[in-house]
């Protein structure tokens, strides 16, 4: 029967000699059955959970997702656990997870790191508040105040932050309800684009090429080869000489914003000569890419 038992605390009615020790961390024989059970104590309290094998070089395989889901769902923030955890004590368990997680790109993480630093600017005192005093009322007033400085986006963006910082309070056990589920967010109005008719658009590529900087040239290639292929500057930066296919007429784009390549026709003339579309791309690559991070050779 003991044999049976899952993830919980071990009970207090078995006597210390009813198990073995073994070479291994964590993990003991019940002495009985002779099942190996994971074995793990955390703040005082004595977890084990059958691994379902009395064969060691098997058990020792099994009790590392049972150890990691333990000390997770425990933490070892002592602030969270004495009652005294602060909005702070949740945003450093926030920052933590955000950067572990490999699932978002390194760009989004930034761009999240940017909300929490435009909460806690908007809201100053609220890193050293403790997460059982926030209230709805306090929430509403802070997103009044933030609606009236910030575009709908950033407002949005700003409250979904403080809404995931919150939870982890809760999952945490610091408090029961998330007060900033109280807060709408705000309709996003799309704005109407006014692009430029084609003789406006020349007029501003000559302007920028006869700027007379060193550069200038190469900056309106630069602006030409983005507008024609409706490239984004993060895609045309990783851009080399071999995406371009000219016997198909398309060029290859593989650093996308949402991972997935494609392929963008090669519409425009300019675009679909191997000069014309060689000296735009040799602008991109240059000119946009990270300083230490740009190609010796662009066209191999």
């Amino acid at each position: 029967m003991k044999s049976r038992r899952t993830e919980q605390p071990a009970e207090n009615t078995e006597s210390p000699s009813d198990w073995v020790k073994t070479p291994v961390a964590n993990l003991v024989r019940y002495k009985s059955s002779g099942i190996y059970f994971a074995r793990l104590r955390i703040r005082g309290k004595l977890f084990r959970h059958s691994l379902k094998t009395d064969v060691i070089s098997v058990a020792k395989l099994r009790p590392g997702d049972f150890i990691k889901d333990r000390r997770e769902e425990m933490g070892d923030d002592s602030a969270v656990h004495s009652g005294r955890m602060t909005v702070g004590d949740a945003i450093s368990i926030f920052r933590q997870r955000l950067d572990g997680q490999q699932d978002i790109k390194e760009g989004a993480k930034v761009y999240r790191r940017k909300f929490i630093d435009a909460l806690l600017k908007s809201w100053p005192d609220l890193e050293k508040k403790p997460v059982g005093k926030v209230s709805k009322e306090e929430c509403l007033d802070w997103a009044r105040k933030l609606a009236a400085k910030y575009s709908a986006s950033v407002y949005n963006k700003t409250v979904g932050t403080l809404r995931m910082i919150l939870d982890v309070a809760i999952e945490k056990g610091a408090r029961a309800r998330n007060p900033a589920k109280a807060i709408t967010k705000r309709r996003i109005q799309l704005r109407e684009l006014h692009l430029p008719e084609a003789e406006q658009f020349n007029l501003l590529v000559e302007s920028i090429s006869d700027a007379g900087a060193w550069c200038s040239r190469d900056c309106a290639d630069l602006v030409r080869f983005l507008a024609y292929g409706g490239f984004r500057k993060a895609e045309a930066a990783n851009m080399r000489w071999n995406d371009c296919d000219f016997n198909h007429g398309r060029i290859r784009v593989r650093v996308t914003k949402n991972g997935s390549p494609r392929s963008v026709p090669m519409t425009q003339p300019r675009i679909a000569r191997s000069e014309d579309c060689q000296n735009m791309l040799m602008p991109a690559t240059w000119m946009l890419a990270p300083k230490g991070n740009r190609p010796a050779l662009v066209f191999l």
